[in-house]
This record gives C-alpha cells, structure tokens and sequence, in this order.
C-alpha cells in the first residue's frame, strides 16, 4: 500500500535557497563598489528625493507582492518551500499573473536598494539574479511540477508568464 501523500523532501532539486542568490548578487555588489566604484548616471543624481521615493515604491511593491504570494500558498495548504513536495498548483492570487513572484519580489528588493544607495553594481547585476532564479531555482521548480501535475502545469504555463 503506497502512500499518496507526498515526500515533505521530495521537492524541486536546487543546489541552495532562492533567498541566497539575491544575497550573493548584493554581497557582490558591494565588494565590487568598493574595489571597483562606479558612478551613477547624473539624471540620477540630480534629485535625489525622487530616487527615495522610487526605493519606496520598489520595495514596498516588494514586500507586498512577496507577502500575497506567501498568503496564496497558504491558503492553498502548499508548502513555501521549493525544495519540498507541492500539495497542490497554485494558480490564484499573484501567481494568476506570474508563475514566480517571489523571485520577482526578490529582483524588486534589488532594484529597491539600487535606488536607495545608487550603487550601480547593484543594477549591473540586477540580470545576474534573474539568470541564476531562472537557472538554479525556476527551472527544478518546474520540472518539479511538471512531474506532479502534468497537463495542468503545462496549462498553467501556457496561460501564466514565467516572470511578468
């Protein structure tokens, strides 16, 4: 008699968390500006108020963002981490727009603190965090889910962007 309860481990195969590759890029951002600084353009420069006010808006639309997503999978009785087995396809909430907000909040976060600091090494490697999400983290979720949920992920897919 088998289980059908899935594995709490039998997850997304992922060398790390998602949370570590923002971190790396930010702890990468900051070494860099300190060997190796760069200028921000000056229309950035020239008022910096606005450059507040766009960190504000980046990173609440961050947090809020990171924090539907943790409430729709919740309310969807799945786990929040990728690394363990998915009771069910979250389809709702956030994820009826992007199949990965989380990571998207994350890049948002990044983009946040580009604006409050204006280390430019943060929005050089703005890409590299995207590249190792979809790398590292997306494509073991979605191979995850294909194998668990077959035609409705692929449904999923066709009707949802990856990012935005």
């Amino acid at each position: 008699m088998s289980d059908s309860t899935p594995n709490h481990i039998d997850g997304a195969d992922m060398p790390m968390p998602p949370a570590i590759y923002p971190l790396i890029c930010v702890g990468g951002s900051y070494f860099l500006n300190k060997y190796i600084p760069l200028t921000a353009p000056a229309f950035l420069t020239a008022e910096p108020a606005i450059n507040d006010k766009l960190a504000a808006v980046a990173l609440i639309g961050s947090l809020l963002l990171i924090a539907w997503s943790i409430i729709a999978l919740r309310q969807n009785k799945t786990t929040l981490l990728p690394h363990r087995a998915v009771t069910n396809l979250v389809t709702s909430g956030p994820f009826h727009y992007s199949r990965n907000p989380i990571y998207l909040g994350f890049s948002l976060l990044l983009l946040a603190m580009f604006f409050s600091t204006l280390n430019v090494w943060l929005a050089i490697l703005l890409p590299l965090n995207v590249w190792l999400l979809q790398q590292y983290v997306i494509l073991p979720e979605e191979k995850h889910l294909k194998e668990r949920f077959a035609v409705d992920f692929e449904d999923y897919q066709s009707q949802v962007r990856r990012w935005i």
